[in-house]
């Protein structure tokens, strides 16, 4: 949860949020504004409730008319988040789809109406990735935004807890009433409207904040109450404003707290809302950080405009980029990026990839993309760690990484070595067909790179005699012992 970690690490977090968690749209693009909001209620004990928050522009959405005698116009929207646990593998998902109607065509193209959903899932403690993504069902039009690594804490009972802080629009009580609100956007009796990546326009006056309080003192016999405290700090740690104390009357062991302030004036940068509880019964307190940021509209276009579209190499740490590129850097490349820093490292992969982008003209960098498909897909297939991390650095995850994915792959064993399973890697697609072969000398399915006809890699005068013999598949010895 944000309030385990330190206001350097929330600066990170939220300045990541703001630029990985929106994708504009292009020609055939949604822009989409995805987050993450956790509620370890106790009550739902060992599971905890996480909540994805999105938002879109209507404007952005195709619409049409049914052939009924319906007036109505309407746009579909499918919305899916896909949950991956460490080792990259999906392992639940959760989807949504819901209409939206317009009375007259002309109100398809009025720009600044933002529509908001959420997805939500129960998931036991753990560390897990997510993406999120959202189609046009008319138009085809999709976005996505992807998650990493963020922790999923257990639910605690002995003492007062916050759950995360939702930053929102519009938090407002409507009671057991919907009165015409969308009940998607209803939480214990609130209607919220949150804000998903934390990021307020100079335009928007007002800073609303949701969050739940549990482990509270609650008796039937005396009253109890919680002091709720709100400090908004700026960028450096320091007091922005204090907005003080209050007392609320506990109604149960959990509480819902709102909070509100006006933004007005404020000027562009990186905020923390400090929210802290105080049972009055308990002593017991806890403290919880709403990361936001104000922009100016300005800035926000301009951001808008330079991302294209969702690139998961923003979403990756600095070691990843690097091994990821490790196999395909030229010997002075490594020794110049091994003598560097961590923001001359970031430069120089930046720069590495601007220099290697195989399309220039298009806003993506395609064959990066791929490249961390591969890396992904390595450390998935051949990690022999539990972690699921070591896979790039096999002989497997390196062929992968330096030379791409096989035409084929063909699985063989060596009956005259004790059955030694074996792999042959095909690329047909080079001159004169090019191959790896593979053996599996520990039965552990950690493959060696045995011989190889590309150049500059592992050469056997052994296995190609065994190959040109065609003596795989026959259980003929060809080192002379039958």
């Amino acid at each position: 949860m944000l309030r385990r970690v330190s206001i350097s690490v929330l600066v990170f977090a939220v300045m990541s949020a703001w630029l990985c968690g929106q994708v504009r749209a292009g020609d055939d693009r949604l822009t989409l504004y995805g987050g993450i909001t956790t509620f370890a209620n106790p009550a739902d004990d060992p599971l905890v409730l996480v909540e994805f928050p999105f938002s879109l522009n209507r404007h952005e959405l195709e619409f049409y008319q049914p052939l009924t005698d319906d007036s109505l116009f309407y746009a579909r929207v499918f919305a899916q988040i896909d949950l991956f646990g460490t080792n990259g593998v999906v392992i639940d998902s959760a989807s949504t789809y819901f209409s939206v109607r317009i009375k007259e065509p002309r109100e398809a193209s009025v720009g600044g109406i933002r529509l908001f959903n959420k997805l939500s899932m129960y998931l036991a403690s753990g560390v897990y990735s997510a993406r999120l993504t959202v189609i046009d069902a008319v138009s085809k039009r999709r976005a996505e935004v992807f998650h990493s690594s963020f922790e999923v804490i257990p639910p605690v009972k002995n003492r007062v807890t916050l759950s995360d802080v939702c930053t929102a629009y519009e938090v407002r009580y409507i009671g057991d009433t919907s009165n015409g609100v969308d009940l998607r956007m209803v939480k214990n009796g609130y209607k919220v409207v949150p804000n998903p990546i934390s990021t307020f326009s100079t335009d928007d006056h007002v800073v609303h904040l949701y969050a739940e309080a549990y482990n509270l003192s609650y008796f039937e016999i005396h009253t109890t109450q919680v002091a709720v405290s709100l400090v908004v700090l700026n960028a450096d740690s320091i007091e922005h404003r204090d907005f003080g104390r209050r007392l609320l009357e506990n109604s149960g062991t959990s509480a819902v707290i709102t909070d509100s302030f006006n933004i007005d004036g404020w000027a562009p940068d990186v905020y923390y809302a400090r929210l802290i509880v105080l049972d009055q019964e308990s002593s017991q307190a806890d403290t919880a950080f709403a990361p936001f940021q104000i922009v100016s509209d300005e800035v926000l276009a301009e951001a808008l405009k330079s991302r294209k579209s969702f690139d998961p190499y923003d979403t990756l740490s600095l070691q990843a980029k690097e091994k990821m590129v490790t196999y395909l850097l030229t010997p002075p490349e490594q020794q110049a990026l091994s003598h560097l820093g961590d923001r001359g490292k970031s430069n120089y992969l930046d720069q590495y990839w601007k220099e290697h982008d195989e399309y220039p003209e298009t806003p993506e960098i395609e064959n990066r993309l791929d490249l961390i498909e591969r890396f992904e897909e390595a450390n998935r297939l051949y990690s022999t760690n539990v972690e699921k991390t070591n896979g790039w650095f096999s002989h497997l995850g390196r062929v992968l990484l330096k030379y791409g994915r096989p035409s084929e792959i063909e699985d063989k064993t060596a009956e005259w070595v004790n059955s030694l399973p074996m792999q042959f890697w095909y690329y047909w697609e080079w001159e004169e067909g090019k191959f790896f072969l593979f053996a599996d000398y520990d039965y552990d399915y950690d493959f060696t790179l045995v011989h190889s006809n590309v150049d500059g890699e592992v050469y056997s005068k052994d296995w190609q005699q065994i190959i040109d013999a065609g003596w795989m598949d026959i259980g003929f010895n060809p080192f002379g012992e039958n």
